[in-house]
């Protein structure tokens, strides 16, 4: 028997990304987007993973699928002594984003404990299973894990209540700037960004904000000034922060994510301290469809999970009318709760969970 032939066909297998539309996950993949030292690449070349770091550190791991999980083994490391923990999270990212069924990944072998000081001192926990002596990697954790996808957290902004003249609320931080997230979507083939706005996006809002589309739901068409004094309001609001959402650079979405508490929907969806919700435009007609809603929504949810993680439920208030979006959140993991009158439309409230978003693993498209 050619065991090496076996084991290059297991892998091969296993690690065949599901297809969506018709199209595979590219064999070129990249993480850690926003890291400092620049991206992590990883590619599949027969029975092995192949990373490299724009640092010029690299490494080699074989996986092997076992049922809703599989096993990672070590090829080789480059031997320098800080760094390595990126090369393995990119293999990790790189299986779980492509791998829709695999739960848990199985570090096999002596090395790993090389890298469990540096696992830990980054958030990325291995832990043992009751009936068993290798530690493993879960999806649900990992996906929890910052500073993968976002820019490096510096711990949870400490808890200061304050009130508003209508609400008691913790104290907010202060807005970031820059991209606060990215995350490489395998069925597009590129790289999805969420940027904070600001007045050099207006001429994108302005033109999103006069689509008839969008106004049907937004009632915001109107002069490019009467779009710049909205973005200034947003920029002043502290419980709102607008986003661009950008795939490769190009801007195809606004987002303003908010904090439910400070928000006029968070009396009627008794909101905790620390929900959020969204408001969205998808303006570019060309990324419209399952693919995109299913490349944007999830890590939208996502970064607003990993933003803080005392955030335990997202809303949203659609229009109760508006049944596409409605069908759309429920089949990405909202549940309906009820229906209310909002001063400005009938809305029905849609909420999840943190532990529903990452048990289920809802960062892929959902069957």
């Amino acid at each position: 028997m050619d065991h090496q032939g076996d084991m290059r066909q297991e892998m091969i297998t296993a690690a065949a990304p599901y297809q969506l539309a018709g199209r595979s996950a590219p064999d070129l993949y990249r993480a850690f987007n926003l890291h400092g030292s620049g991206p992590v690449e990883v590619r599949r070349q027969g029975a092995q993973l192949l990373i490299s770091g724009s640092d010029g550190i690299t490494a080699a791991f074989r996986f092997f699928a076992e049922g809703a999980g599989g096993k990672i083994e070590f090829a080789n490391l480059s031997t320098l002594p800080a760094g390595r923990w990126r090369l393995a999270s990119a293999a990790f990212e790189y299986l779980f984003s492509t791998l829709p069924a695999i739960r848990s990944i199985t570090l096999s072998g002596d090395r790993w404990a090389e890298l469990e000081e540096e696992f830990t001192a980054h958030g990325l926990h291995m832990h043992l299973l009751s009936n068993s002596d290798q530690p493993v990697v879960s999806a649900e954790m990992f996906w929890q894990t910052t500073g993968l996808w976002s820019a490096p957290a510096y711990g949870s902004f400490p808890r200061c209540d304050v009130y508003d003249s209508r609400v008691s609320h913790p104290l907010r931080a202060p807005k970031p700037v820059g991209t606060v997230y990215a995350r490489f979507i395998p069925w597009l083939g590129g790289v999805l960004s969420l940027d904070v706005a600001t007045l050099n996006d207006l001429p994108d809002v302005h033109r999103w904000m006069n689509s008839p589309r969008v106004d049907k739901f937004w009632h915001e068409a109107g002069d490019e000034d009467k779009h710049r004094r909205y973005l200034n309001g947003m920029f002043a609001d502290a419980h709102i922060m607008p986003l661009i959402g950008r795939f490769d650079g190009r801007a195809f979405s606004y987002f303003e994510v908010y904090w439910a508490k400070e928000d006029i929907v968070g009396t009627f969806c008794d909101a905790g301290d620390y929900d959020r919700g969204c408001h969205v435009i998808v303006g570019d007609e060309a990324c419209r469809g399952r693919d995109w809603f299913t490349a944007w929504l999830p890590s939208l949810l996502h970064y607003m999970f990993l933003d803080d993680p005392r955030t335990e439920r997202i809303v949203q208030e659609p229009s109760s009318d508006h049944e596409r979006q409605l069908r759309n959140l429920q089949k990405s993991g909202f549940s309906h709760i009820k229906s209310v009158d909002l001063p400005t439309k009938r809305a029905a409230i849609m909420t999840i969970g943190r532990q529903r978003f990452f048990a289920d693993r809802l960062w892929h498209p959902v069957a």
